[in-house]
């Protein structure tokens, strides 16, 4: 999903790993994160959750540049609630 704010100048996109719960896809982020340039990269936040492990979300600090527009990334792992309750079914 991608926001574009023309008036300041800005795109903030927001990158969503979908898939049944505890498949990798924090231990995937959490990969790609640990490997992306320091100087590149922003904070990256973990929550733990009763069902799905853990939860994380990481953005880009910013300020890089795409024709004239900042740009902002955040990536969030997304569970499939759905799937584990077809299986149990």
């Amino acid at each position: 999903m991608t926001f574009i704010n023309y008036a300041a100048a800005e795109i903030n996109c927001k990158i969503v790993y979908y898939g049944p719960g505890l498949c990798g896809k924090t231990t995937n982020l959490q990969y790609i994160y640990d490997r992306t340039n320091p100087a590149a990269k922003g904070k990256l936040i973990s929550l733990a959750t009763e069902t799905d492990g853990r939860s994380s979300s990481t953005s880009s600090p910013g300020p890089r540049t795409v024709r004239g527009f900042k740009t902002a990334f955040t990536c969030t792992p997304f569970p499939d609630r759905f799937s584990t309750t077809r299986a149990a079914s």
